[in-house]
């Protein structure tokens, strides 16, 4: 009876996934946001200069 995987190979492609995973975070703006570039286009700092919340809901009393 002949093993369905091999121990290399399975290492090797945990490996890969973990590598493309780690070059996506790494290259994201948010990752660069929190690093310290406050020039990065994030959500954290798009919100509604008059928004009354600190989440960018509009106020109350501009609703229609």
């Amino acid at each position: 009876m002949q093993v369905a995987y091999k121990r290399y190979r399975v290492v090797a492609m945990l490996l890969a996934i973990f590598v493309l995973i780690m070059a996506d975070h790494l290259s994201s703006p948010t990752f660069a946001f929190n690093m310290g570039d406050g020039h990065a286009k994030t959500a954290l700092n798009q919100r509604d200069a008059s928004a009354c919340a600190p989440c960018g809901a509009p106020c109350p009393s501009t609703r229609e």
